[in-house]
């Protein structure tokens, strides 16, 4: 008798189970279905600046320009005024052909912080004059060496101040990969790219692009100039003062 009351309440406890419903045990999200975060789906439609200083050179620069033609992606070149002649003109022809536009940084190359205004104004009208001779465009962005600005460039110089997401490509000990990660762990959308077409070899930074530039496309950002960048994002570059720019919002 015992037995059958006992077998008779576990049956009604299963009977009321069913009736109820017991609750769903929770199965693992497949991968597919997580979410990813913004900087990574490529869903979300992003925008980035490849940016590149100390050029032009006529035989550095080309190995940038092979892979900005290969993924057809735009760029801006902070070009230095010594550097804009007759040697280099082919160079500047084939970045206009590319789409690329043309930012200012200074004649020499040389730090502008302890400059007078006389000598910062005299360095960057030069440098406009040349690039504007050679390509037709007048620099709308400057750069400033070393990224070092002092108070009197910032009242002198009439343009937006850009940096940009480090890729460290100065150092030559870094390698391509080593570049790239810095890039790609750096960038977020409306980033503004920093990096050299012109450094001292070993300069594995047009090997770095083939990492970049794929995988930024991978993840859904389009490239496009400093110029179309601010435009795009609807935002004034002369809205920030006294400030560099390194993420457009």
């Amino acid at each position: 008798m015992r037995k059958l009351f006992f077998a008779l309440l576990a049956l009604a406890l299963i009977m009321t189970g069913c009736a109820t419903g017991a609750a769903p045990q929770k199965q693992p999200v497949a991968a597919q279905d997580q979410k990813l975060s913004p900087a990574m789906d490529p869903s979300v439609p992003k925008l980035c600046a490849l940016t590149f200083d100390d050029g032009p050179d006529a035989v550095k620069t080309p190995k940038v320009l092979d892979r900005l033609q290969k993924y057809n992606v735009p760029a801006t070149f902070f070009l230095v005024g010594m550097n804009v002649n007759d040697r280099t003109k082919a160079v500047m022809e084939r970045q206009v052909a590319l789409g690329c536009e043309f930012g200012n940084h200074t004649w020499t190359y040389n730090d502008m912080a302890k400059m007078t205004a006389e000598q910062v104004k005299a360095s960057v009208d030069k440098t406009d004059a040349a690039i504007k001779k050679y390509t037709g465009q007048t620099p709308k962005f400057f750069r400033a060496p070393n990224l070092s600005a002092s108070k009197t460039m910032y009242e002198t110089i009439n343009k937006p101040f850009c940096e940009g997401v480090l890729a460290f490509d100065w150092d030559q000990k870094t390698t391509a990969e080593s570049r790239a990660k810095a890039v790609l762990n750096g960038v977020s959308d409306g980033a503004i790219i920093l990096m050299h077409d012109v450094q001292p070899d070993p300069h594995p930074t047009p090997e770095a692009l083939d990492i970049i530039i794929p995988e930024l496309k991978k993840r859904g950002y389009t490239f496009v100039t400093l110029s179309e960048l601010f435009k795009q994002k609807g935002v004034d570059p002369n809205s920030k003062k006294n400030a560099m720019w390194k993420v457009v919002k």
